[in-house]
């Protein structure tokens, strides 16, 4: 049985601005992709950022759980017990899953946010924090995210020549491809500062249109707070995997998705998931405790850190935002992502506007355009964010008539 919580309840929470910081994007345009300065929390003072209103998270059944608009659940205590699942809808900013607890919390269940499995054609979604597949058709699209792997012919039946690269999305590492050089990319840091998940899988194209298929969703973005300890003891107690592929069991597959624990002290001996399936490339895996006694197993553990680094939420963190696009202004609280659909024998150069703040220097970016059908487009720029205040610059772009297709921005 799976209970789905009230969202009113959930909603209650109210919006904290400073996390924004951390979504991915706003309105899913924004993937912060830099190094930024950490800041150490005192040894003896952490506190996670629960301000308690959520009140104890007692999870006992199969569980999903609406996000708030920022992503974060301010519990005074949270326990997942064993044999139930700990799930989340993912909210408009598509942000990260926020745990941020005053108290102990204890995971004898499992908390999962990774990334769904195609339907048909319909690539699958992204975990909370992460990025959803590619569309399959005779013009496949890309897996999205900055790793989103390349749509193309897949593995059913022989392509012609020189064109079966088919790819699975990246993050950690790359992902596989059915074309030699053809791969994904890697991005963020292992310091997980800030949060973001994996990347989609591409979309498959084929001889045979029953073979249209979409790409797996990357797993998403997870962070466990808790002013006290974190304890871990179902050997199987967090999954943030991308989702499977469409084409066969090699590849099309999301990334594996970032899980970050952070506390004075943290236990377990546990296997965490952060593999992308289907060719999809692994996740990360980020501790941050004064005391560590978590031992990590399985293939993902690999691709974890550990540090002693007890923040959650730095200040002033850069940020990046979109703020027109093909002549539309975009406001900037809109929360959703940035699509644009161009009429019919409408120009392909289009202008691109964007603001950043915070990064005291010269801002190195890339345009991407990702259309629902076909391959994605990257186009550099950069601007002077000197003074650190909010600072316009503008990107030429081309933009497929007719075509529904997503804008982001990202740093390089």
């Amino acid at each position: 049985m799976t209970t789905i919580l009230n969202p009113t309840l959930a909603n209650r929470l109210g919006t904290v601005r400073k996390c924004r910081l951390f979504a991915p994007s706003r309105n899913v345009h924004v993937i912060y992709l830099a190094l930024f300065l950490l800041f150490t929390g005192a040894a003896n003072a952490f506190d996670s950022g629960s301000n308690g209103s959520y009140g104890a998270l007692n999870v006992t059944a199969n569980t999903v759980i609406p996000l708030p608009p920022d992503g974060i659940l301010h519990c005074t205590t949270i326990t997942v017990a064993a044999g139930s699942n700990l799930s989340f809808i993912p909210n408009a900013d598509n942000t990260p899953v926020y745990l941020l607890a005053t108290g102990d919390v204890n995971i004898a269940g499992r908390i999962n946010v990774s990334g769904g499995n195609p339907v048909g054609k319909r690539g699958g979604i992204g975990g909370p924090g992460g990025f959803g597949g590619g569309q399959g058709g005779p013009n496949p699209g890309d897996g999205y995210g900055p790793g989103g792997g390349k749509g193309g012919w897949g593995a059913y039946s022989n392509p012609p020549a020189g064109i079966k690269n088919l790819g699975a999305g990246g993050f950690g590492t790359v992902g596989n491809s059915l074309s030699s050089g053809v791969v994904s990319s890697v991005y963020g840091n292992s310091i997980l500062i800030p949060l973001v998940g994996g990347s989609g899988g591409g979309g498959s194209n084929d001889i045979n249109p029953t073979h249209y298929l979409g790409g797996g969703g990357g797993g998403g973005a997870l962070l466990i707070a808790s002013n006290t300890r974190i304890a871990l003891s179902n050997n199987d107690a967090l999954s943030a995997q991308g989702g499977f592929g469409g084409q066969d069991s090699s590849i099309g597959g999301g990334s594996g998705g970032a899980i970050r624990l952070i506390a004075p002290v943290v236990s377990g001996n546990e296997t965490i998931h952060v593999q992308g399936n289907w060719g999809g490339g692994f996740g990360r895996i980020r501790v941050d405790a004064l005391t560590n006694g978590l031992i990590l197993n399985g293939p993902s553990a690999a691709y974890a850190t550990f540090g002693a680094n007890l923040v959650v939420f730095p200040p002033n963190l850069p940020e990046i935002r979109i703020t027109q696009a093909a002549g539309k202004t975009i406001p900037l609280d809109q929360k959703e992502p940035v699509f644009v659909l161009l009429p019919p024998g409408s120009p392909a150069t289009q202008t691109v506007q964007v603001q950043v703040k915070n990064f005291n220097g010269i801002v190195p970016l890339s345009a991407v355009v990702t259309p629902e059908s076909g391959a994605k487009s990257l186009y550099d720029f950069q601007i002077d964010n000197t003074n650190g205040q909010p600072t316009s610059g503008t990107v030429q772009v081309q933009i497929p008539a007719g075509v529904s297709t997503r804008l982001d921005v990202w740093s390089r």
